[in-house]
């Protein structure tokens, strides 16, 4: 752990008044000259720290800046962490930056702001400062390319955990890759795979993760009515930490996907539930706020809606479905691809 994010612990946890550099250095094993310098690389990444001739330091400010020291303070595992105030797309960078992936270092890129984010169906992502996360895990799993579908449903139930933790609130998840409090989506996820045709493996996955924390000043009106926030109320948690909560969710949830070790040989087992599926799709199902509902069915960008009942989720993490019009009405089918939105009529 670096040293800055060592102070930052003290300045963060220990709500005493003033710690001297002295104090400081001594308690972490190092010079006055490195905390002083730590201090200054905390002022720079937003934090607002006072400082008193032959007193010391207090953090007074800057708690909820989306912050390297602060991400870092809260991770569970290993990372490669890039943060930025501004970007163009996480997906993006990490994409460009793959070498930064390896197999016991998953990447992790997290921005306070994406000036061309995109969702699913290339769609743009709003992605405004000051009010959200916009992050991309990027993985080389260890399992084959047939389980990729499984990454999304396993993120989903990763933000879901940590937007719970981090505030108030229920999460629910709309097939496949959305998050939603209080009847507005919160949270979108875009998950891009990068296969081998040779080994038929995927040489990486890149998990981007779009969360809307607080109530941002201004909302574009083709989305004003179907967009929502955590909280209404800015700064009511630390954006590092719910950031982080994501990152060792996701890392703990996907251990399931992961070949049995002690036989690396052997072909892959899901670990089920009793329910089928890995323990986590359970989950995943409870969460559900379609099944049992009357959906519309976009097959692909700009396709006419199809009208449809969401009866279950598969084993595969398929969305089970009978057609109530079209020439497939009243059949039955599993959807791995495409779009839904939930009827009101």
């Amino acid at each position: 752990m670096l040293t800055r994010t060592k102070v930052l612990n003290i300045l963060m946890e220990e709500d005493i008044g003033y710690h001297s550099g002295q104090e400081l250095g001594n308690r972490l094993g190092v010079s006055r000259n490195a905390i002083w310098k730590s201090i200054e690389q905390l002022r720079e990444d937003g934090y607002e720290i006072e400082s008193r001739t032959r007193v010391g330091y207090k953090l007074v400010g800057g708690t909820h800046s989306l912050t390297e020291s602060s991400i870092i303070s809260e991770l569970n595992y290993p990372t490669n962490l890039c943060v930025f105030d501004s970007i163009d797309s996480t997906n993006t960078y990490a994409s460009n930056h793959s070498e930064k992936i390896t197999a016991d270092k998953p990447l992790l890129v997290v921005s306070n702001k994406q000036t061309d984010g995109r969702g699913r169906m290339g769609r743009k992502f709003f992605s405004p400062p000051g009010t959200g996360i916009y992050m991309t895990i990027g993985i080389r799993p260890k399992f084959a390319i047939d389980k990729a579908l499984y990454v999304t449903i396993a993120t989903a139930v990763a933000v879901s955990r940590a937007v719970e933790e981090i505030a108030d609130v229920k999460a629910k998840v709309k097939w496949v890759n959305d998050i939603f409090v209080n009847n507005k989506k919160i949270c979108g996820i875009l998950t891009e795979a990068g296969a081998n045709l040779e080994t038929g493996k995927i040489d990486n996955i890149l998990i981007g993760i779009g969360i809307n924390c607080f109530s941002p000043a201004s909302v574009p009106v083709d989305i004003r009515d179907s967009i929502g926030a955590i909280s209404k109320t800015r700064n009511s948690f630390s954006r590092s930490k719910l950031a982080a909560l994501v990152y060792n969710n996701t890392m703990e949830i996907l251990k399931e996907l992961e070949p049995k070790e002690q036989n690396p040989a052997a072909i892959f087992e899901t670990p089920t539930s009793g329910a089928g599926g890995p323990k986590f799709l359970q989950e995943y199902r409870l969460r559900s706020n379609v099944l049992g509902k009357r959906i519309s069915i976009f097959p692909y960008q700009g396709a006419t809606p199809i009208a449809a009942n969401a009866i279950d989720i598969d084993d595969n993490g398929g969305l089970v479905v009978e057609y109530m019009e079209g020439p497939k009405m009243r059949q039955i089918e599993s959807l791995t691809t495409g779009e839904i939105s939930i009827r009101v009529d």
